[in-house]
């Protein structure tokens, strides 16, 4: 047999045989599938999960706790990890839009992949209202942004959690993401956190621009937070009216009063207009009081509850300024030591108004002092002052606070009422008064 004859005897065999095998593997494959969609329909019938309705196991996977945060695109954090667990999981997972409503992804640049992931994340939210949490420094990454950008039509709430730990040179304060007009038009809420390491220093501008994009919202706050005017100049631009902002929280009073941590600017409130403010929040009182009295004239607030930190040359002055605001339910006031130190003397202007003026605050139904130092405080004023307001107002007083540190090296004997006065107090909180005086870890 000649080697031409040979070896396309061989092609011919090799053929016959790769045609029988692809035969078999096309039933090998139809085998192997009907195998597994049986297995599909053995575990329908025989797993409990599998046999409840569509409805019951997404809203199984809806109330897996994710550490009371905002989830993660990490392979083992809600619903994440629900896409691993199994073919059926899977499914419900990604045809269960609010499992992807939420988003706290990293700020800072995470490579390619990761800003895909977090947008194939958005997008399984299909049209469902947002709320994205922005971890990291405070430049954005051009990724995050053009993310935000193409969903911002629907966040509802934004968060960015500003931390330095990630900058070679913390003086990087600035963020670079500017919305378009418009661009937040469902925002409710827009959060400003810092870590307490570095303040963050913000351009006023910017987020006067980013408030001014969200004409809907609702809620705004500000933790250890403050804001760059140009060259230290006032700036030339009209006040913003955001006629929906009922609650502005600009840091914490009571953990800046103690540790003179997140504390925010109260600078910003020279350039808005807020008719619809119900609370306000305060932690760094840095304007005149001119300036926060023009604040409130032109505003007209109906505010309900009002927290604020209070330097010692204010003390006098938010007396008038409190007459603007009676529409006012509950009032704390943080009070700063001056150079010798507090004394209760710099609290018996607010408690003597309003011990005497029932026109003053008509509505407070909640009242309290705090302060960084001991106090030496007149009780009986006190006194009078709570029996004033518990039974001779039309709306009586329910709740009094006055709260102070305790300190070592100092007798306390004097910071408490003597005997008459506690006399008092007990018949007030029998009357059903709410009364809580002491030092701040140990009121009495």
């Amino acid at each position: 047999m000649s080697q031409t004859l040979i070896i396309s005897t061989l092609r011919e065999e090799i053929s016959e045989l790769s045609l029988v095998i692809d035969a078999q593997q096309a039933i090998l494959h139809d085998l192997l599938t009907r195998r597994a969609k049986a297995r599909y329909k053995l575990n329908c019938y025989s797993d409990p999960m599998a046999r409840l309705p569509l409805e019951i196991q997404s809203h199984i996977l809806l109330s897996v706790d994710s550490d009371n945060c905002s989830p993660k695109p990490f392979p083992k954090s809600p619903p994440m990890v629900f896409l691993g667990v199994c073919r059926l999981w899977r499914d419900i997972a990604v045809s269960t839009p609010k499992l992807w409503a939420k988003l706290r992804m990293d700020s800072l640049p995470r490579g390619p992949n990761h800003s895909e992931l977090c947008g194939l994340w958005l997008k399984r939210a299909r049209s469902l209202p947002l709320s994205v949490e922005l971890h990291g420094p405070a430049t954005l990454d051009q990724s995050v942004q053009d993310l935000v950008a193409r969903h911002s039509h629907q966040l509802t709430d934004l968060t960015l959690s500003i931390s330095f730990e990630y900058l070679d040179n913390p003086q990087l304060l600035h963020t670079t993401w500017k919305p378009r007009a418009g661009s937040l038009s469902s925002l409710k809420t827009l959060s400003i956190e810092a870590s307490s390491d570095h303040a963050y220093i913000g351009d006023m501008c910017e987020w006067l621009d980013v408030m001014q994009a969200a004409p809907v919202i609702t809620r705004c706050k500000m933790l250890n937070t403050f804001h760059e005017e140009k060259d230290g100049l006032p700036l030339i631009r009209p006040h913003l009216t955001l006629g929906s902002l009922e609650t502005l929280e600009l840091g914490d009073p009571h953990v800046a009063n103690l540790h003179g941590e997140n504390g925010s600017s109260a600078v910003i409130l020279r350039y808005l207009n807020l008719p619809a403010l119900k609370t306000l929040i305060i932690s760094d009182l840095d304007i005149t009081p001119e300036e926060f009295l023009s604040f409130l004239s032109l505003s007209s607030p109906p505010l309900q509850s009002l927290r604020t930190l209070v330097p010692p040359e204010w003390l006098h002055p938010i007396v008038d300024y409190l007459g603007l605001i009676p529409t006012l339910t509950a009032l704390d006031l943080f009070a700063l030591p001056d150079d010798g130190g507090l004394t209760g003397d710099q609290l018996h202007p607010v408690i003597d108004a309003l011990r005497t003026a029932p026109d003053l605050l008509p509505n407070i139904r909640e009242l309290g002092f705090h302060t960084a130092c001991p106090v030496t405080v007149d009780y009986e004023k006190v006194l009078s002052m709570l029996r004033f307001r518990f039974t001779s107002c039309s709306t009586p007083l329910e709740r009094f606070v006055l709260s102070f540190p305790q300190h070592n090296d100092r007798d306390h004997n004097n910071d408490m009422p003597n005997e008459e006065v506690r006399a008092g107090l007990r018949q007030l909180v029998e009357d059903g008064l709410k009364i809580h005086i002491g030092h701040t870890d140990n009121l009495l």
